[in-house]
């Protein structure tokens, strides 16, 4: 039967999550990053549902032969789950896979919704990268703090601040975990990059840059500076893209970092 644990028992399922690579997943199930887990028994767990809030999706790992979850996920979702999305105003369920049995599985669960699907890209920062080349030397950043994240100081400070908080519980649940740069023009911020996901040293970085001040070298700049302090403080950068985004590709290269693995995002609409 599907339960939905509580998060203290969240480390019920450490031993299945530990094994995944998706940074995602082990952040919510460690209690990093805020989420909900779902697992196929409430004793005996073989198989896990993780809610990423962070990217409203969901991660699947784990045996992709669990029968609770191969009977009874399909329904668990349309009754219990789709509901909650609904109240959200979210209206796609997404699920990602690391493997092909969970594929396979994922779309025989699913077998009347009208599945989509996509591949993502990880990259990873090469051991033996040199240090990035500062593209945006002339853009002033600011690396996030205490004081700057507690001021008004910018016009869009909303901006800055519901970013976060999509990721985080709180602001001081950021600073307590991670941290990011933000490139400034005229009392803006107009680009940033920071720790979205925290697992012991891995970070997964979050980064954006308002439209018009795109190709002007502030997303250079900012993921330089995060980059170099990972460098620094002996910390592992993690930048999950689309195939598609061959801006963010390029940006991710240009930093040090190079392709570690695929994995796949299966997707279909919450039910009316």
């Amino acid at each position: 039967m599907i339960t939905e644990l509580t998060k203290q028992d969240f480390y019920k399922v450490r031993h299945i999550t530990d094994q995944c690579r998706n940074i995602e997943a082990r952040a919510v199930v460690r209690g990093t990053n805020p989420g909900s887990v779902y697992v196929d028994h409430e004793t005996d767990i073989t198989a896990v549902l993780i809610w990423i809030q962070g990217q409203a999706g969901f991660h699947v790992a784990g045996d992709p032969q669990s029968e609770s979850f191969l009977s009874g996920l399909e329904t668990y979702m349309t009754h219990s789950i789709e509901p909650k999305l609904k109240k959200c105003n979210i209206e796609l369920v997404e699920i990602s896979v690391e493997n092909d049995r969970w594929a396979e599985t994922v779309q025989t669960i699913f077998n009347k919704r009208n599945l989509s699907n996509d591949n993502q890209h990880v990259f990873k920062l090469s051991t033996d990268t040199a240090p990035c080349s500062n593209h945006g030397e002339y853009v002033m950043i600011h690396r996030l703090d205490g004081a700057l994240l507690g001021s008004s100081r910018f016009e869009n400070q909303s901006f800055l601040e519901q970013k976060i908080t999509r990721f985080w519980d709180s602001v001081d649940e950021f600073l307590q975990h991670g941290f990011g740069y933000i490139g400034v023009h005229n009392n803006q911020v107009v680009s940033l990059c920071f720790s979205a996901f925290v697992d012991d040293k891995m970070h997964a970085i979050d980064i954006e840059t308002l439209e018009e001040y795109r190709k002007r070298h502030y997303g250079a700049a900012v993921a330089h500076a995060f980059v170099e302090e990972c460098k620094l403080q002996g910390l592992d950068p993690y930048w999950d893209c689309t195939p598609e985004n061959t801006g963010s590709i390029q940006l991710a290269k240009s930093v040090g970092m190079t392709l570690s693995f695929n994995y796949k995002i299966f997707w279909f609409n919450v039910t009316n």
